[in-house]
């Protein structure tokens, strides 16, 4: 791996990038991963590197939505705990997945999404009572954590559908909340990946300080913003990436 400092420049600017669209709605993961690959790291290792960047972007986002009035840590909590334990399950995942399947099926659900997103607005904008028990909202929880703990790649799209379907809360919001969840259940699979030396500190470092810049602009623009928008955006970057991992098959 280059550690120039023209590279950790480089990295750096994707972490601002990849943290801004992250903190509106998800997507930056799938950003990262192929120009780390591109830049010659091993795709395991950008995969588990890449968590550093989202850890600290996760922090930083959730502060800022804090400072806004936005951040609900009384719905927050539950979810993370929960989705902590799911991602304990994720990250020891022993069984062979092929990633060509996995990338069918993940692009398959967000497609869904995307369309959910277009012509569902009120699903995504408005906030209202959930009717699923608090179990069934945990299971759900849960499970999104399990596919973090595996793969980290496209797991906002999950929680931010979980945040709207499951539990009722609009976009805005819901981003508040997924940056507690997603920090909260990082600081778990990073430690176990860092301990098996699949952790590119120095690259991890640049990534993290561009993605918290990227997380406090993000943040800002939601909040500026509101759900009309994040609509809006979320459903680009979800076809996007939906195309992106269809054609990583082929």
């Amino acid at each position: 791996m280059d550690y120039s400092t023209l590279s950790m420049t480089v990295i750096f600017i994707i972490g601002i990038v990849a943290g801004f669209f992250n903190t509106i709605g998800g997507g930056g993961t799938l950003l990262v991963l192929p120009f780390l690959t591109f830049m010659g790291m091993d795709i395991a290792l950008a995969n588990e590197t890449n968590r550093l960047g989202v850890l600290l972007q996760s922090g930083t986002a959730a502060v800022e939505y804090g400072r806004k009035k936005v951040l609900d840590l009384k719905t927050a909590l539950p979810l993370a705990l929960f989705s902590t334990i799911g991602s304990v399950a994720g990250t020891f995942l022993a069984i062979n997945i092929d990633r060509r399947y996995l990338n069918l099926a993940v692009a398959a659900a967000i497609s869904f999404m995307a369309l959910l997103l277009i012509f569902r607005p009120a699903m995504w904008e408005t906030r209202r009572e959930s009717k699923l028990p608090r179990f069934a909202i945990f299971a759900v929880f849960f499970a999104i954590g399990v596919y973090g703990g595996f793969i980290q790649a496209g797991v906002g799209f999950f929680l931010s559908w979980g945040l709207a379907v499951a539990v009722g809360v609009d976009l805005l919001r819901g981003n508040a909340i997924k940056m507690v969840i997603v920090g909260s259940y990082n600081i778990i699979s990073l430690a176990i990946f860092y301990k098996s030396g699949l952790v590119d500190i120095p690259v991890g470092l640049a990534l993290a300080g561009g993605s918290m810049v990227g997380a406090v602009l993000g943040a800002k623009f939601a909040v500026a913003k509101g759900s009309s928008w994040i609509r809006w955006i979320l459903a680009v970057v979800i076809i996007i990436s939906a195309s992106k991992m269809v054609m990583d098959v082929f």
